[in-house]
């Protein structure tokens, strides 16, 4: 700062920053308190401070977003600020005594039961001597049925742990969060060097997140199934298509051979002929005769023993018998009256399409697993529609039938495009959970809102959708907004391109789990970067300035199509010289003799120039 104000000044070089007398720097020090509109009151200053800490600190735990607020408390007041020492050394003090006494009050509402569980997952170990405590570190794999199978055995297990809920009451969601990125960067050999009761706390803090956690994999990996299913089963009617002929002719020739069976000449046809001639003998012969005939009558006619015409009767009826016989077996030789329907609903959902009744077939392993969430989960309609959850209740009522068909829902009628674009809509809810764009708690607050919470949100929604299809048919008919999109794209994909390769080491992976050390990598390597790209521009500019006094002309044009992420010319792993560090820069020079007027006087939509690039 004092070498800036020098130069500024133009003062020589080697001038130093002190006063030959005590007086005159405090009467300097007065005018520039006067000039600049703050007050000097160190213990208020220290005051509000320690206040504005201490009060965020409960909601916040990395120092640096502490002082931020700190500092912006004691300006806002127009003092002027302590010594930056004395913000850190407070920031730290105050959160250590603040995180304390939240450790202390999750440890409090826990049972001594509970804490002896929790305890015990840094003792026990699984089968593969881990302990049980990395069992809650675990993330969630693919969205295969073992894993959807083991995954809601997991919530079991954690949910058996204790109500976390409880634990964490009046507990910031921040704190949380950190507490257990904390617990999850170190292992068990670490957590044994805490103190008991911030041990526990870190702990519950994991448990907790990993109850949220399991829920939102459980959310995730069944949207997954269920889109995979449904994607299967969309797919099977094309497949439906390609194997149709061989299904309609295997059809066509069962059928011409039940056809065949009771056609005239066919076995049930000349069973039928037989049995009719048979049965008119029988009733020749009883001719006249009824229920009420006198038995010295049906005596004489039978002769006194059995007519030939009642054994007729009863050989026409076994002749009847086979004939029938013969179209059941013929049916059971093409595999059966189920086999039979099962291809009849496959050609008939392919000619209209029907992918629904193809469903079943794809989640019939899921089913009891899907229905055993249902009852675990809590429910709770995106909309004031609440038809999807009618329907949800009305499946788990009829859970244990196991006819063809369950009864209707009644007056509410199930609309299956409505459950189908909502399941879209908790497909798209689930990664921006997982992206980390929407964290679990906001979402359940936006559920858990009033009625006319949910329907102002949804009508916003609504009017975002339209503004996104009309943003999108604006970039399809306007070509100079495609390329100034895809010149900022370009930029912001050239310059990630540049970051990676400035952050080589280790091959760009972060291997720390501490949410606190990551975010140092990542803001450390974009110092890094916008460092070198400063490098490189005013190599970019010294250059030009060579070319310009040897005569060269220098069109704006050609400049603008230079980039500043050069790599070509830069050692990665440097050449260090100790004797440099002592020397100071020149002070750049930020302009060009160059006329950039014809590129600001372009249009910018002819041009494919704006804001966007």
């Amino acid at each position: 700062m004092a070498e800036f104000v020098r130069r500024a000044v133009e003062l020589p070089e080697g001038t130093l920053p002190l006063y030959r007398a005590a007086k005159t720097m405090k009467n300097h020090r007065g005018l520039v308190r006067q000039r600049v509109g703050v007050a000097y009151d160190q213990v208020r200053a220290r005051r509000i401070a320690e206040e504005s800490i201490r009060r965020e600190a409960a909601s916040k735990n990395r120092p640096a977003d502490l002082i931020n607020i700190a500092l912006e408390k004691v300006v806002e007041a127009g003092l002027e600020l302590p010594a930056f020492s004395t913000f850190d050394v407070m920031a730290s003090t105050l959160r250590k005594e603040v995180n304390a006494e939240i450790c202390g009050g999750i440890h409090d509402r826990m049972s001594a039961f509970e804490r002896a569980g929790l305890l015990r997952l840094l003792e026990e170990r699984e089968s593969d001597g881990t302990t049980l405590y990395n069992r809650l570190k675990k993330p969630a794999q693919g969205p295969t049925w073992s894993h959807f199978k083991n995954l809601a055995k997991r919530l079991e297990w954690v949910d058996e742990l204790g109500e976390t809920d409880v634990w964490m009451d009046d507990v910031a969601a921040g704190k949380i969060t950190d507490f257990a990125g904390e617990a999850d960067a170190a292992d068990v050999a670490e957590l044994r060097d805490y103190k008991p009761v911030k041990r526990l706390a870190l702990v519950a803090c994991l448990t907790h997140k990993a109850r949220m956690r399991v829920r939102d994999d459980l959310a995730t990996m069944f949207c997954k199934r269920v889109a995979i299913k449904i994607k299967k089963a969309k797919v099977e009617p094309e497949e439906i298509r390609l194997a149709e002929r061989e299904i309609v002719e295997a059809l066509i020739g069962n059928y011409r051979t039940v056809l065949k069976s009771i056609d005239e000449g066919g076995p049930a046809q000349v069973a039928l002929e037989k049995a009719a001639a048979m049965t008119a003998e029988v009733r020749a012969a009883l001719e006249g005769l009824d229920e009420q005939a006198p038995a010295d009558e049906v005596a004489r006619r039978l002769e006194d023993r059995v007519s030939p015409a009642v054994l007729a009767l009863a050989r026409a009826q076994a002749v009847q018998a086979d004939g029938f016989g013969a179209v059941t077996q013929a049916v059971e030789g093409f595999g059966g009256f189920a086999k039979q329907y099962e291809q009849i609903e496959k050609v008939s959902a392919h000619h209209g399409n029907f992918w629904e009744v193809l469903l079943y077939g794809q989640i019939g392993r899921d089913r009891a697993v899907m229905f055993d969430l249902a009852e675990k989960l809590e429910f709770t309609a995106m909309s004031e529609d609440g038809r999807v959850l009618d329907a949800l209740a009305h499946a788990q009522r009829h859970q244990a039938a196991r006819g063809e068909y369950i009864s209707a829902l009644g007056k509410n009628s199930i609309d299956f495009d409505l459950i189908e674009s909502q399941f879209r809509h908790l497909m798209r809810v689930a990664v921006s959970v997982r992206e980390g764009a929407i964290s679990s708690s906001t979402l359940l607050k936006r559920l858990r809102s009033g009625s006319k919470k949910n329907a102002t949100y949804a009508a916003f929604r609504e009017v975002g959708r339209v503004i996104r299809t009309v943003q999108l048919l604006r970039y399809l008919s306007d070509a100079p907004l495609r390329r100034r999109v895809t010149a900022a794209t370009s930029k912001v994909e050239s310059f990630n391109r540049f970051s990676q390769w400035i952050g080589f080491g280790n091959r760009g992976v972060i291997a720390d789990n501490d949410p606190v050390e990551q975010e140092k990598a990542m803001k450390f390597n974009a110092l890094l970067t916008n460092a070198v790209i400063f490098h490189n521009a005013l190599d970019i500019a010294e250059i030009v300035r060579q070319l310009l006094e040897e005569g060269w002309e220098i069109d704006s044009e050609d400049l603008a199509h230079i980039s500043p992420y050069l790599t070509e010319h830069i050692n990665r792993f440097g050449e260090y010289s100790t004797h440099e560090l002592g020397i100071t820069p020149e002070a750049y020079d930020p302009k060009l003799d160059v006329d950039f007027t014809p590129l600001r006087e372009q249009d910018p939509a002819a041009a494919g120039f704006g804001p966007a690039a």
